[in-house]
């Protein structure tokens, strides 16, 4: 799935839109404007804004026009906050030799190959590596790189990785895994630098368990991992009636293993306050905390409908998806407003990566009021699944009417 389709599609219709055609467009069936860039006003995620398509390339051979119209581009900014806690080294799918970890690289890898040029984004890894034997797993996060555009769209075109993102992968495949899970302090720390970003700008974070590392915790069996999990730590059973976070002499940090649930929810909320949206990822593993998880996506401004708000994945398809859906919904929309009216509204076409999208108001495109076009149907769903590299609209020939 090509998330950049997606990207393009929209930016060229944008271009093409900036027609403020108060005119019976969609009792008609009149043709599409050009369209110019500008934010979709709608997306699966309630986006005020997100990514246009702005680097349109030539027409596509044998498509009828002689005008191309760039849209604008005006891309979000998306923060992929990633666990790297000693459980990301577990197998995502038992017998698979493939760890929750190396899946959420090789996610990572493929949707940012696809939509990478069309965002800006950074990426932070948590808690930090450490060589030190006596690291107590709770060290703070690691930026492996602040927010900042990807690589140029050729690399997309071409299904080649580029530069910046090769340099972010290497930095993950070095990284590996290890210690505790200190979600609280990696979202805090990412208000920090987030805060200060111009534009629109989502925090996707990706987990496989409870949070904990909260220092000044205490809590019974039920609010205790290694009870929950029944994982035997300290010589100790957790499996039975034993509170295995209980601090003692010989184990005075016992607490840190306490779900860290109020500081976490506070960190998501506090990235909603000022303006930045969380969406939640819970890999295999994350099943007991699903209400935890259910918490912060709400908090988060970003809870799904239904009984499971955040974005459960027990593969590695489902993950994929989830984060390309994710990466659609911020940056495109269906809806599409026009930058400037073509001489001849009924002299405009709209391609898909090359394949003319025929004006239909239920399964290809049309006008809409206040100067919109609209992808309908089978082509918005298209659109939105990352299915298409490259829209483009053009202008000079008889809109095609399916």
């Amino acid at each position: 799935m090509r998330l950049c389709a997606l990207l393009r599609r929209h930016a060229c219709l944008l271009a093409l839109a900036a027609i403020a055609l108060p005119l019976a467009c969609a009792g008609k069936k009149r043709a599409p404007p050009l369209i110019a860039e500008g934010p979709p006003t709608t997306g699966q995620a309630g986006a005020a804004s997100g990514l246009m398509l702005g680097d349109v390339e030539q027409p596509p051979t044998g498509a009828c026009g002689s005008e191309s119209i760039p849209a604008v581009s005006d891309p979000p900014n998306i923060e992929f906050i990633l666990d790297r806690s000693g459980s990301m080294g577990d197998e995502l799918i038992p017998g698979s030799g493939i760890s929750k970890y190396a899946n959420a690289y090789r996610a990572l890898k493929k949707v940012l190959m696809a939509v990478g040029h069309r965002v800006n984004y950074g990426i932070t890894i948590y808690p930090a590596p450490s060589d030190d034997p006596n690291d107590d797993g709770c060290r703070p996060p690691l930026e492996l790189s602040k927010v900042q555009p990807g690589d140029p769209p050729s690399y997309a075109r071409a299904g080649e990785v580029g530069e910046h993102l090769k340099s972010i992968l290497d930095r993950l495949s070095i990284a590996g895994v290890g210690g505790n899970t200190p979600t609280a302090d990696a979202l805090t720390q990412a208000l920090g630098s987030l805060s200060k970003l111009e534009g629109t700008t989502y925090v996707v974070l990706i987990t496989d368990g409870a949070p904990n590392c909260g220092h000044d915790l205490m809590c019974d069996r039920s609010g205790c991992i290694p009870n929950i999990e029944g994982t035997p730590v300290y010589g100790l059973d957790c499996s039975k009636p034993v509170n295995c976070c209980q601090p003692s002499d010989q184990f005075p940090y016992a607490n840190e293993a306490c779900v860290d649930s109020e500081a976490s929810v506070a960190a998501v909320k506090a990235l909603a306050d000022a303006g930045i949206k969380t969406f939640v990822v819970g890999m295999r593993g994350s099943e007991p905390y699903e209400r935890l998880l259910g918490d912060m996506a709400e908090a988060g401004g970003t809870a799904r409908p239904g009984d499971t708000e955040y974005y459960p994945v027990t593969d590695a398809d489902a993950l994929s998806e989830s984060l390309i859906g994710i990466a659609a919904s911020v940056a495109i929309s269906c809806d599409i407003p026009l930058d400037y009216e073509p001489p001849d509204p009924d002299f405009v076409n709209v391609y898909f990566d090359g394949v003319l999208v025929e004006y239909d108001p239920e399964a290809g495109w049309e006008w809409t009021g206040d100067g919109q076009v609209a992808i309908r149907g089978a082509a918005c769903e298209q659109l939105m699944a990352g299915d298409v590299l490259e829209v483009q609209v053009l202008a000079g020939c008889k809109t095609v009417v399916k």
